[in-house]
């Protein structure tokens, strides 16, 4: 088991299937977020929330390894297959009604549904999560990896009729709306008042400038624009609890087009790429007009933009292929490819508007090179504002908001920009636009102050493995005879040996009708014990035929719990908290770059028994940040 300053987890190898649009996110054991440890037979409390209802019913696997040890069936229109938080309980035993044998164990939910016959909007507009004052942006958590998967957020760039008032709606507050995958608010709350949310003041400027633009990074943090002067990124954490300004004025105040972008619109559009892996890269996009500085582009070091880079790279110059300039938004793939839009100067305007440079190298600075250009003419797809991809890794789609007069979301083919949807949900103007990881469609709209999700047409399903696992102990070790049972007087007695240093509280009478189960505990039964180790079950005779089980519940070991960390003169330091019966040995010191992991033993560590159950690590820093667990 794994303790620390983030929430035990243990990753399984498993992903969500593409192209589906009802799935599991927040899932919860016994109602936390951390691995449990329970003995053999114990029950185990799964709550998970699902984004519309399963219309073909859920199925929670238990694993152990890859091995499904027992399948929970939820059929729809029941508890575990409806839209929003669902709890189902597994019983801690295999198929068969057996207590499940020591060890670590997964789940997995999948729920399925039969899906559309079009691409369909699936989320409810009357939602208090889905309402948004004056939205300019979306992202949603698309890491599977991460406790905040499947969280949709949402920049609010301007005070709703509400604010100020002792209560607001949140969507009228200006800053970063989080919410659940079903539109629930988050439930840690908001964290954002009068604007001020992590500690960062967003400002309505009456241009909606701030936040713009989100984005969801691999280092499970959201970066947005705040474009209330020549233009910012800041990034915040998944709960908005803290905040850090990556990439800022001192950044470009060398950089060519400086002049031109501080007294113009300045840099309307950004992006951020490999965050958190080393070889992140922060992006801002000119939208000033004529002409505009292109897209440029800084590599993040230690989560910034590298203070020593005053200037930036240019990737995308305009006047060639990117004939205007890049006010539609913009965004990067894992194959060097850059998908970027513009604005044309006038209804009609026969420029290209969206297209692709292909295969950038880093250093040299595109002025052609498109895969494609499409979009000249077509005054349905003029005022374009903000570009997304299904996948950097593998885009299958490319997303255009449309917050021209046409409206809608447009979908073009990445590999050469054949139209595959055309404005979904025309007529409502969309100032942002996202994908999950399961291939739902995401549009922040100005018109209907609301953000919408939207189902692609099909059958479907996607299987979310929990972060938290559960730890059975016990059944490999203790054994349960029992050594006869009498029926006297419509009374059932149940003699049986457990350990000899078991107390009786710790067995529970369990029957069935048939041998194979399954087995419920006996109401009303009453066990006692005879000597050490010596115990008797008595119980109402039921039927006239019943079989019986005892179940025996061992006591779990304490989680180790991190009471404190500290650096000093190079030296982490951490105390934590045991069984006082545990030996400093037990323990395993683990660290990781960042949160989500993955994590891996510290070398060198060194753990002491300070008192019984207090306990110290140490070790070498290693970077300038840097995240602990325990495992034991």
């Amino acid at each position: 088991m794994t303790a620390g300053l983030v929430f035990s987890l243990l990753t399984a190898a498993f992903t969500p299937c593409a192209h589906a649009n009802v799935y599991a996110t927040d899932i919860k054991l016994n109602g936390g977020s951390n691995s449990i440890t329970n003995a053999s037979g114990t029950s185990v409390s799964i709550s998970y929330i699902l984004n519309e209802p399963a219309t073909l019913g859920t199925t929670v696997n238990i694993f152990s390894g890859t091995n499904v040890i027992r399948a929970l069936s939820f059929a729809s229109g029941t508890a575990g297959a409806l839209r929003g938080t669902n709890t189902v309980v597994w019983d801690g035993n295999a198929t068969g009604g057996s207590g499940a044998a020591a060890g670590t164990y997964s789940i997995g939910i999948t729920p399925s549904a039969s899906g559309f016959t079009n691409w369909s909007q699936t989320s409810i507009d009357t939602n208090i999560g889905n309402y948004v004052f004056s939205p300019r942006g979306i992202a949603v958590n698309n890491n599977s990896n991460s406790p905040y998967y499947g969280r949709v957020f949402t920049g609010n760039a301007k005070n709703g009729p509400s604010t100020g008032l002792p209560n607001p709606i949140p969507g009228d507050v200006d800053g970063i709306l989080k919410v659940n995958a079903d539109g629930s608010l988050a439930d840690e709350g908001q964290g954002n008042t009068n604007g001020n949310q992590a500690g960062y003041q967003w400002e309505d400027d009456g241009f909606d400038d701030s936040p713009h633009f989100l984005r969801y990074g691999q280092d499970d943090r959201i970066y947005a624009l705040d474009l209330t002067g020549p233009g910012i990124i800041v990034a915040c954490d998944m709960i908005m609890s803290t905040n850090q300004v990556v990439l800022s004025t001192v950044n470009y105040n060398n950089n060519p087009y400086e002049g031109e972008v501080s007294n113009g619109g300045g840099w309307g559009m950004m992006d951020v790429t490999d965050a958190g892996t080393g070889k992140g890269r922060l992006w801002l996009g000119d939208d000033d007009e004529p002409g505009g500085a292109g897209v440029w582009v800084w590599n993040m070091i230690n989560g910034v933009a590298n203070p020593s880079d005053t200037r930036g790279t240019q990737a995308i110059a305009v006047g060639g292929d990117l004939s205007l300039w890049p006010a539609g938004g913009f965004m990067m793939d894992e194959g060097s490819n850059i998908f970027v839009s513009q604005v044309p100067t006038s209804p009609g305007d026969q420029h290209n508007l969206a297209m692709v440079f292909t295969n950038w190298n880093g250093v040299t600075t595109l002025t052609n090179g498109t895969a494609w250009r499409v979009g000249a003419g077509d005054t349905t797809f003029s005022g374009i504002y903000d570009t997304a991809l299904n996948s950097r890794v593998n885009p299958k789609f490319v997303a255009y908001a449309i917050s021209g007069s046409s409206g809608g979301i447009r979908v073009l083919n990445p590999t050469n920009g054949a139209t595959v949807l055309t404005n979904l949900d025309a007529g409502n103007t969309y100032f942002g636009v996202a994908w999950d990881a399961v291939g739902n469609l995401y549009g922040a709209s100005a018109s209907l102050s609301r953000w919408r999700a939207f189902s692609p047409p099909g059958t479907n399903q996607a299987t979310t493995v929990a972060l938290e696992t559960v730890q059975v102990t016990g059944s490999s070790s203790v054994i349960i005879y029992i050594t006869s049972i009498v029926v006297s007087n419509n009374t059932v007695i149940i003699n049986f040996t457990g350990p000899s240093s078991a107390s009786a509280s710790a067995f529970t009478l369990l029957s069935a009708g048939t041998a194979g189960g399954p087995y419920a505990s006996v109401g009303g039964a009453s066990i006692s014990q005879m000597s050490p180790g010596v115990f008797q079950a008595t119980a109402i005779k039921n039927g006239a035929i019943q079989f019986y089980r005892v179940k025996y519940t061992q006591s779990s070991p304490t989680r180790p719990t991190i009471t404190s960390l500290q650096v000093s003169n190079n030296t982490v330091t951490i105390n934590f908290t045991g069984s006082s019966s545990d030996p400093a040995s037990a323990f395993t010191l683990l660290s990781a770059a960042v949160a989500p992991g993955p994590y891996a033993s510290v070398g060198g560590a060194s753990i002491s028994l300070i008192s019984p159950g207090v306990f110290q690590a140490t070790a070498t820093k290693n970077g300038s940040v840097q995240f602990y667990r325990l495992k034991r």
